[in-house]
């Protein structure tokens, strides 16, 4: 019998084909998902909070809600990119001609102001501004949250800076000039005697430095030693009795204002602290807040400040 070409009546054509490509749909629909892939040449970046920022372009406007993040971006040539600023963003002189978004802490950014600049980006502090992340969320903001914790953690920090902004090269200069005053510093101080350090933080109670600080760091890097750096605290609490019996070669503070001598007088209200001969032999400096607690490219300069006090014969 010779074979027969088969026909399928037309209807049964249009059924047959309308169930598989219904099938077809409910599979491809239902398969699981792979996370999309960053677009070629867009970098992918962790920031301090472990989230993971894609960027699509180098932002135009950017807010930022750290004075050491400021100082970062004008110092890496991205300073006509802010286009906001705290009002404690007091470095270099042209952060103070941006809008003013408010103070450091979270409950004091507007976000009103911030959501008027239109910022591309805002670069903010971890640990500051936790209530500022989930608010810019909502309003589709894009943010970057940063929080370095030693020297090492800074260059990083301003590395990543410099690429996100599309100022690499200017951040691997700013890294480059640090590391180079630094190693100026130490160099100059190897093998001398390292002087004893108390750090005031404050006065009442009696605050100072951990060994978990840029103000540590900056005393070591300097050619000194925190008396305080076997403590595990950040920030302890401590009395004249302990300072006494540790007995620092020096006694530093940050500068409240212009006149310094004025600043000594906090000491004579406490005998235990006159009793300290540091104190009693004039050895008292103060210096700069902004160099020595920002995380910015002055740190460097900190650590030059810090060796010309402690051994200023340089």
């Amino acid at each position: 019998m010779g074979s027969r070409e088969v026909r399928f009546p037309a209807r049964f054509c249009e059924r047959y084909f309308s169930i598989i490509l219904l099938f077809l749909v409910l599979f491809f629909s239902c398969a699981p998902k792979q996370p999309a892939a960053p677009v070629s040449g867009q970098p992918s970046l962790t920031d301090a909070l472990g989230r993971r920022y894609v960027q699509d372009a180098v932002p135009r406007r950017i807010v930022s809600l750290s004075p050491a993040v400021t100082e970062i971006l004008f110092a890496i040539g991205a300073g006509e990119m802010v286009v906001g600023v705290t009002q404690y963003c007091n470095y270099p002189p042209e952060a103070g001609t941006r809008t003013k978004v408010g103070g450091f802490s979270g409950a004091t950014v507007s976000m009103e102001i911030v959501r008027a600049l239109e910022p591309d980006l805002v670069i903010l502090s971890a640990d500051m501004h936790a209530r500022v992340v989930s608010l810019l969320d909502g309003l589709k903001i894009p943010s970057f949250a940063v929080e370095p914790r030693n020297f090492s953690q800074v260059y990083e920090v301003i590395a990543l800076v410099g690429e996100i902004s599309g100022c690499a090269s200017g951040a691997e200069e700013v890294i480059a000039g640090m590391k180079s005053k630094i190693a100026r510093a130490e160099e100059r101080t190897k093998g001398r005697e390292r002087p004893t350090v108390f750090w005031i933080l404050g006065e009442d109670p009696l605050m100072t430095a951990g060994p978990e600080t840029f103000v540590s760091e900056t005393i070591r890097l300097g050619g000194g030693k925190n008396i305080f750096d076997d403590v595990r605290e950040q920030w302890p609490l401590v009395s004249p009795e302990q300072v006494l019996a540790r007995r620092p070669d020096w006694i530093l503070a940050e500068e409240i204002g212009p006149d310094s001598m004025a600043q000594r007088s906090h000491f004579s209200g406490n005998p235990l602290l006159q009793a300290v001969p540091a104190v009693r032999e004039g050895r008292v400096a103060y210096i700069n807040p902004d160099i020595i607690y920002r995380y910015g490219p002055r740190l460097a300069d900190a650590v030059l400040v810090m060796a010309e006090i402690l051994h200023g014969d340089l």
